[in-house]
């Protein structure tokens, strides 16, 4: 499927997910609830959502670390610059967006930057498969989801195995290839460059020496996603129980992962709705201002910091473009 396909896929489903969160709407009795919230404990989820990027760009930091040393302005700027692309652009353009930023800033390559942020998304995958598992020992997360649990150790183990294979074989890989007709051309040759500079940044984690500091670091993530979800529990007045604000966020992540329109609009609202209305049977008009308001945290403060970054890079849409297939 192309990407017009893709895009086009994606505001059919982000329109069936607004459907279905908010076709029975009570406008008035909507934003009555949504006036009457706790907005100093949005304001708290805000700026926890904030400071998990900070430990983003951290981690991020501990990742590239095998490559190159990074200081970490560069890694926060580019981080918030993909969290704006994304919220404005489809089909995820803001992973390659904030690759393109760090090569714009630091002496690496947007295909090693880009292979990094590849091996950082598994790391995401892999932790929130921990995160369920967890959750699975307390609330019937087995029964609603056991085979999308399953399915996610699975792929985690295989992309493990994968990432190891990959470094031990990465060297080969130029002698096994460069003779290919294919990688004879110029642009051939700028094609296998940037392969082996994205192999290089996703297998940079078996070279690193902060695999702890990477663990932890993720934990913490969770950690503060959880806390900043519960905030915004707090602030509605849901009387939900602790595991439910967690079987909240495990949803939630797996809906970013559907394709949608930009912003994850419709499918994550969708999501939230449906695990509290259906699992925990909370009132509607509750779950509808719940879902707003979690997505408003996460979109919000960072769509803005981002964008405010984005304005001082001064970056090229074209030129990004250009790097999206040889870089």
């Amino acid at each position: 499927m192309n990407n017009v396909g893709k895009l086009v896929v994606g505001v059919i489903v982000s329109a069936l997910g607004l459907w279905y969160a908010f076709h029975d709407l009570d406008l008035d009795a909507l934003l009555l609830y949504i006036y009457d919230v706790d907005f100093y404990y949005i304001l708290i989820s805000m700026i926890i959502m904030v400071a998990s990027v900070v430990i983003r760009a951290y981690r991020w930091k501990l990742i590239l670390a095998p490559l190159q040393e990074f200081s970490f302005n560069p890694l926060f700027s580019s981080t918030m610059i993909g969290y704006f692309a994304n919220a404005i652009l489809p089909l995820r353009f803001g992973e390659i967006l904030r690759g393109y930023a760090l090569s714009q800033t630091n002496k690496i390559s947007t295909s090693s930057a880009f292979g990094t942020i590849v091996l950082e998304r598994l790391i995401d995958l892999m932790s929130l498969t921990v995160f369920m598992v967890f959750f699975a020992f307390f609330s019937p997360l087995m029964e609603w989801s056991g085979n999308v649990l399953i399915g996610l150790i699975l792929f985690t183990l295989g992309a493990l195995l994968f990432i190891i294979w990959l470094g031990k074989s990465n060297s080969q890989f130029h002698k096994t290839v460069v003779h290919w007709k294919i990688f004879q051309t110029k642009t051939g040759h700028r094609i296998l460059s940037s392969l082996e500079n994205l192999l290089t940044g996703l297998t940079s984690i078996r070279q690193t020496k902060h695999l702890s500091l990477l663990i932890c670091s993720s934990v913490l993530l969770w950690v503060m996603y959880y806390y900043s979800v519960d905030m915004v529990v707090r602030a509605t007045g849901i009387d939900v129980s602790w595991v439910a604000t967690g079987i909240v966020i495990i949803v939630t992540t797996l809906a970013i992962a559907v394709p949608s329109a930009p912003g994850y609009v419709g499918t994550y609202h969708a999501a939230a709705i449906y695990v509290l209305v259906n699992m925990f049977h909370v009132d509607l008009i509750e779950s509808q201002a719940f879902s707003v308001l979690i997505h408003a945290t996460g979109f919000i403060p960072l769509i803005i910091i981002g964008f405010v970054y984005f304005l001082q890079s001064s970056i090229n849409f074209r030129d990004v473009k250009s790097e999206k297939t040889i870089s």
